[in-house]
């Protein structure tokens, strides 16, 4: 019974992580918004009299601000992006560990580790085939977005390994992208939207398996020791 409660901790603490950058994102823009909206006030107030050296520097400081907030808005959901993915990378290696404690006891440690770094180095795809393999565990929520899902998790990589830059790798995998060689893959907001919705789809449908195996289980354990 502890793994299992260990398993829902893995998985509370992913929703909560979402959870959090959602709202970190949602207070980033907020913050950013009030003081484009301020920020002609505080230029008028700043124009009506003279300023010493010391406050021209601070105001330019406000000027600069204000000129790259387009910038840093790009870059927030840029972040936000790559800290979803990472920790949906974490998440997975987590519940890896868990489940192997948890359907596998008997396993030795240092083959379970040996097992879960070489888990934490593949692809998602390969990831989830060592699911089924392994554990019987299948997700037919994820493999319904499992093209949706590889499609952010190969970005992410030539975000971090090609500046943004679409690859010969990323269009191997993703077939049937529109996106050729070269092309920037721009982070917006709607694409954004759809990786908080992809890791939420990847919490639940985990959890859901993992709860199912556990009520068969139970259900098998009580009617064997019924029919004993």
């Amino acid at each position: 019974m502890e793994i299992l409660e260990n398993i829902q901790k893995n998985i509370d603490d992913f929703k909560a992580d979402i959870l959090k950058l959602d709202q970190f994102l949602t207070g980033t823009r907020v913050s950013y918004s009030f003081f484009q909206h301020k920020y002609p006030e505080v230029q008028k107030e700043f124009s009506e009299k003279t300023r010493s050296e010391e406050e021209v520097e601070g105001m330019h400081i406000f000027e600069n601000l204000n000129d790259s907030i387009s910038i840093h808005e790009v870059e927030v959901l840029k972040y936000c992006f790559i800290n979803i993915i990472a920790r949906t990378d974490a998440f997975l290696n987590d519940i890896a560990r868990s489940i192997y404690l948890w359907k596998k006891p008997d396993l030795q440690e240092k083959a379970r580790e040996k097992i879960i770094l070489n888990f934490s180095h593949s692809s998602f795809k390969d990831k989830l085939k060592h699911f089924k393999k392994e554990f019987e565990l299948t997700f037919p929520h994820i493999e319904n977005k499992e093209s949706t899902i590889v499609e952010l998790f190969s970005t992410r990589n030539i975000i971090l390994h090609n500046n943004c830059l679409v690859n010969e790798t990323y269009l191997k995998i993703n077939r049937d992208s529109k996106l050729r060689v070269g092309d920037e893959r721009v982070i917006g907001e709607e694409y954004l939207k759809l990786t908080f919705v992809m890791a939420v789809i990847i919490a639940r449908s985990i959890e859901e398996q993992v709860h199912l195996k556990a009520n068969n289980a139970n259900a098998a354990d009580a009617k064997s020791r019924a029919a004993d």
